[in-house]
């Protein structure tokens, strides 16, 4: 079983180190999983990394005797979670914030609040929204 752990520490600190160099490498991405927004990228990288075990797996585990062909699709559908419902939370964060946005730009000088708060909130809720786009140059900004 400790075996197994430090396989599998050793694939996921191979995965953050590759991925993220392989995905940059090609623009624009062919069959990466291509994130929404750029908050999104970390659960991608996830997405792709268990998605890498999937396919790695039934090697590994013929190599190794392990004896558990079922865990392969495991990672699959991990990573289809990682990638889908998962990173939902971003947008589940942004809209959240936005409220909260809203809430303090309406009430700050009551409380006592100052001015920048609301301004900060409102430029964290454009970086989580901000669109992920492979192109060299000026990016799209969605709150300019």
């Amino acid at each position: 079983m400790k075996k197994l752990i430090s396989i599998g520490i050793a694939v996921a600190l191979l995965t953050m180190a590759v991925v993220p160099g392989a995905v940059a490498a090609q623009c624009p991405p062919s069959d990466y999983t291509y994130p929404d927004t750029y908050a999104k990228i970390p659960f991608a990288i996830i997405q792709s990394g268990l998605e890498l075990l999937e396919t790695l797996w039934p090697d590994l585990d013929t190599a190794l005797g392990i004896g558990m062909p079922w865990v392969g699709p495991v990672f699959g559908e991990l990573g289809a979670w990682a990638g889908g419902p998962l990173a939902w939370t971003v947008d589940m964060l942004g809209w959240g914030l936005g409220i909260v946005q809203g809430i303090v730009v309406a009430l700050g000088p009551t409380l006592g609040l100052p001015d920048f708060v609301g301004d900060l909130l409102t430029e964290i809720v454009c970086k989580v929204f901000t669109p992920f786009d492979c192109v060299v140059g000026d990016a799209w900004d969605p709150c300019a």
